[in-house]
């Protein structure tokens, strides 16, 4: 081996180690490098579970609320709907009641809608013609501190129940107009004993 072969093996051998030292410094930056990519990353996605975490039970909150509003609207909704047809049930039973008991509630109702003063009583065409004899007659022995109702004979355009003229005062005892007037009071009853 010559001098100049043995100057080359020597270059070659600290290019080698030089070479060697080099990529043992750019593995290990490599290695801190993918190391710290890898934190990151999990940095990251721990930051985007976590959001997506708190979106889930957001929506989810917001999702069984306007569940629980549906239900709750519904429910009152057939409650509603039950009230009316136990109301309505009710508005139809009086068609069924015996001339007495139809009178006895119409005598009632007049008693606690009389004013002071002297009223006609209008009526049906279908109840003029099943009043009985002595219906005027009994309502007055009732209330003649208050005054006096006289039924006229010329049929009112109403179904039933009846309307209380004062001169330019009306009272509408129709019992549509009772049953319309009393309704929310009427669903609150119903309501306390079925709900």
């Amino acid at each position: 081996m010559t001098g100049l072969d043995k100057i080359i093996e020597k270059i070659l051998a600290e290019s080698q180690k030089n070479c060697d030292e080099i990529l043992k410094q750019a593995s290990a930056e490599v290695k801190g490098i993918i190391t710290e990519a890898r934190l990151k990353a999990k940095k990251e996605s721990d930051k985007i579970l976590a959001e997506a975490q708190k979106t889930a039970t957001r929506k989810q909150a917001v999702s069984k609320s306007a569940a629980e509003s549906i239900t709750r609207n519904r429910y009152l909704e057939i409650r509603n709907a039950i009230l009316n047809d136990i109301i309505s049930a009710a508005y139809l039973e009086i068609e069924k009641f015996s001339d007495e008991e139809y009178f006895s509630m119409l005598k009632k109702l007049c008693i606690k809608n009389v004013q002071t003063g002297e009223c006609v009583m209008h009526l049906s065409g279908y109840d003029i013609g099943r009043l009985p004899d002595d219906f005027e007659m009994s309502i007055n022995s009732e209330i003649y501190e208050k005054g006096a109702v006289h039924i006229c004979t010329v049929p009112a355009d109403i179904e039933n129940g009846f309307i209380l003229n004062y001169g330019d005062i009306e009272i509408n005892c129709t019992l549509k107009a009772v049953f319309d007037e009393n309704m929310d009071s009427l669903k609150d009853m119903l309501s306390t004993a079925l709900f």
